[in-house]
């Protein structure tokens, strides 16, 4: 039997929402945050990306043969589960450094902004590449 596995990596920033799955451009099951799906597909030559809202990942081929197995990994963008909670950390300090010593100032504005546009450009001109996808060799 033909199998297509996928893995969706653990992250924290999309825990709450589970992946679209498409392969040839028609929905065949979701996944959840870390876990690990099987399905049964036909042979041949197929493309499959993922999507989540509006968001999805690159489509990517792949060919599989009768009684074969291929393995999938899907996830976020490239660092989004490092760089968004840093992002906020950054952002608590400078709002405590604000409120504790009184100190109003731009650049402290300026640069907790800095770790947003990061994934700013994911959820606007880079919506097609949010999600990774990646034959696991």
């Amino acid at each position: 039997m033909t199998k297509l596995i996928i893995t969706r990596s653990s992250e924290w920033n999309n825990r709450a929402r589970n992946y679209g799955i498409y392969l040839d451009n028609s929905k065949i099951g979701t996944i959840a945050n870390g876990e690990t799906k099987e399905f049964d597909i036909d042979s041949g030559n197929h493309k499959i990306n993922g999507k989540i809202d509006w968001f999805t990942s690159p489509k990517i081929e792949f060919s599989i043969q009768e009684n074969e197995s291929k393995e999938i990994e899907m996830g976020g963008f490239k660092y989004g589960n490092i760089i968004m909670p840093i992002g906020l950390g950054i952002m608590l300090i400078i709002l405590l450094i604000t409120f504790l010593f009184k100190i109003e100032s731009n650049i402290l504005i300026l640069f907790s902004g800095i770790g947003f546009l990061y994934p700013l450009y994911y959820m606007t001109l880079g919506k097609n590449r949010y999600l990774t996808i990646r034959e696991k060799i």
